[in-house]
């Protein structure tokens, strides 16, 4: 069988595939094909980060927190080349003593504090320290203001399915979203705007993902597919098998077969641990027959939601998502998703208001929750149960005396501005990344540290594009598209969330966020070497290059029907992520010819140290996520 790749599926080559590896653009010398009406709402007129790739980061809150930090992509860069190997004489102990410092506040650090104050008498004491300026990991959001209409996208984490209301029985609450959803009075219902302008005649997603695949029977999307010169939107492609969609008759009959075929070759007993001992392709191709030009246009999809190619994840992802494939086991279908405004900064500010109540501004409704200003003064005040120290790089973490079991503290050292500072606490929670772990927990047990060796992480970018206007989309009749090109390979509009009396419009003349969630994935490598290669693309590509990929990639779909990005572009703000998904390769579930699988080995406690972090999950939400962190913090609470 011959290998077939995605530039196969689209009969074409890729114009200008991968990210050139330019560097030193700053934002100010932005091609003057952008016109300066754009470049003036794209880029502030002073204060741009010197280095030419962090770019504009919005209004609000979030405008100095999107994607990884400059500073602290530096930070991790001297952990791992050894720069706090030793502790220096100049290193500034600040004489704190803590209960429990959690190491992160995404989501999983946010679970632990939140069980840290609803377990823990108010006499104990807890820290928070977090690399970002802001709380919530990826969980964060940015913030546009175009013509008077306050506009809010994701900077990562986004869209959520509604939990099952469970029974009054706490076991029922155990994990995941369920247990907050129940102990947050999170929402169960929402609404959205009303479409004008004609909006009303064309059908929205309410997420960034469910687009891609498992709710285009219910939102128009387009695939804009050809060869150079010959591509063309098609939407709908699903409703009449594939007739209009402008691939090779082959395709369209594979593709046809994925979603149709009700093979089952192996029993529903051990379905799971058999399919997690091979890859997605392997599955798709060797166990169901089906043309490779499948695993191809199946590709990006899974390098979106997991950050890895068909070849490198585990069968098991394609399974437990819902995608094609299995429909002789479960007949999925997707129940309708949400997202709000800024993605899942929305679950993390209900963490953060629970534990640190003057933390946002307002009561503790749903609409002051996500649209309260975040008072930075009240996160790290002196005697309060909780505390929360941003910009605060932990480089260090170790136990004092010269064995954990006879340990009463562990000293955990940060840097913060160009300082490092020291405190102490009875407990630890890790909830940063395993490829931060693995180098400054010191002392590790050397079966953890190994299991952490197997960890493969893939980088993630997301581009939110402000719009004056989306009427060439409405022209299109769809509200988001799937192409092959120079940049990404989907973009949507969502349908926008009501949260009081903050609406975004929802009409074709008036404006929206274009985003575009961007996997490096290179089908033929190693998972190891695809990460390697994505984060040297993501962080060697300089924002003003970025941003001329993603205006000549709207010329290329929309130009057509009157899409100008000198009007209609009003900014651009670029969320890298080195680390943002964890590749969950086969065996990564269930574990490789009978072994523990390495995420049970790294959750173990070391002495007074636990970990809980959103990777052991491998298909990371926030739900489990929080409960990775709540799950480490109880296993520590005899020493606290």
């Amino acid at each position: 069988m011959r290998k077939i790749t995605r530039r196969d599926f689209v009969n074409s080559t890729l114009i200008g595939a991968g990210a050139t590896l330019l560097t030193g653009c700053t934002p100010e010398s932005a091609p003057e094909t952008f016109g300066p009406a754009v470049s003036s709402r794209a880029f502030p007129p002073a204060g741009a980060p010197a280095n030419g790739w962090y770019g504009y980061g919005g209004i609000g809150d979030y405008a100095s927190s999107h994607g990884n930090t400059p500073e602290l992509v530096g930070h991790a860069h001297n952990i791992r080349y050894g720069k706090y190997d030793a502790v220096a004489a100049d290193w500034i102990d600040t004489g704190e003593t803590y209960d429990t410092i959690i190491v992160g506040a995404g989501m999983a650090g946010l679970g632990a504090a939140l069980e840290f104050s609803m377990t823990m008498p108010p006499s104990k004491r807890c820290l928070i320290l977090d690399n970002h300026p802001v709380f919530g990991g990826e969980s964060k959001q940015n913030e546009f203001e175009v013509d008077g209409f306050r506009l809010t996208g994701p900077q990562g984490s986004n869209g959520f399915s509604i939990p099952p209301v469970a029974s009054a029985d706490e076991e029922a609450y155990a994990i995941g979203d369920a247990h907050y959803y129940r102990l947050l009075d999170i929402p169960r219902e929402f609404s959205y705007s009303e479409p004008t302008g004609g909006a009303e005649t064309t059908r929205f997603g309410n997420d960034n993902f469910g687009f891609l695949h498992w709710m285009q029977d219910r939102v128009d999307v387009s695939h804009f597919y050809g060869a150079p010169g010959e591509r063309r939107h098609a939407a709908r492609v699903w409703d009449n098998d594939l007739a209009d969609l402008n691939v090779p008759g082959h395709v369209r009959k594979a593709l046809l077969e994925w979603v149709t075929t009700e093979k089952t070759p192996h029993p529903v007993d051990g379905l799971a641990q058999w399919l997690d001992s091979m890859s997605i392709k392997s599955y798709l191709e060797d166990e169901l027959g089906i043309d490779p030009v499948v695993t191809a246009y199946a590709d990006p999809i899974i390098g979106a939601g997991v950050g890895s190619a068909c070849d490198t994840t585990s069968a098991f992802v394609m399974y437990a998502v819902g995608l094609p494939g299995f429909k002789g086991y479960h007949d999925y279908y997707l129940d309708n998703r949400h997202s709000f405004p800024g993605g899942n900064s929305g679950f993390a500010r209900y963490f953060v208001k629970r534990f640190m109540p003057r933390a946002i501004t307002g009561s503790d409704s749903f609409e002051d929750i996500l649209n309260g200003a975040i008072c930075f003064d009240e996160l790290d005040k002196d005697g309060e149960q909780i505390r929360m120290r941003l910009s605060s790089t932990v480089v260090r973490v170790e136990h004092e005396g010269d064995s954990p079991d006879s340990s009463d503290f562990v000293t955990v050292s940060y840097v913060k501005g160009d300082k490092v500072y020291r405190a102490r606490a009875r407990t630890v929670v890790m909830a940063s990344g395993g490829w931060v772990n693995k180098h400054i927990v010191k002392g590790l047990p050397r079966a953890s540290f190994e299991a952490y060796d197997t960890f493969n992480h893939a980088a993630s970018l997301v581009a939110n594009v402000a719009l004056t206007n989306w009427e060439f989309m409405h022209k299109l009749g769809v509200s988001g598209c799937l192409y092959d090109g120079e940049f990404g390979f989907a973009c949507n509009l969502r349908n926008p969330m009501v949260v009081g009396d903050r609406q975004q419009p929802h009409d074709p003349s008036k404006p929206a966020v274009l985003t575009f969630y961007v996997p490096f994935i290179t089908p033929g490598l190693t998972a190891a070497q695809q990460g390697n290669l994505g984060r040297m693309q993501l962080f060697s590509t300089s924002f003003a290059d970025y941003e001329r990929q993603i205006v000549r990639q709207m010329n290329e779909l929309f130009a057509a029907t009157g899409f100008t990005p000198e009007r209609d572009i009003a900014g651009i703000v670029l969320n890298r992520w080195g680390h943002a998904y964890i590749m969950p390769e086969p065996g990564f579930f269930f574990g490789r010819n009978g072994e523990t699988p390495a995420s049970k080995v790294v959750s173990k406690p070391y002495g007074r140290i636990g970990f809980g972090h959103s990777e052991l999950q491998g298909m990371q939400h926030w739900g489990p996520a929080a409960n990775e962190g709540r799950r480490a913090l109880s296993e520590l609470t005899r020493y606290i």
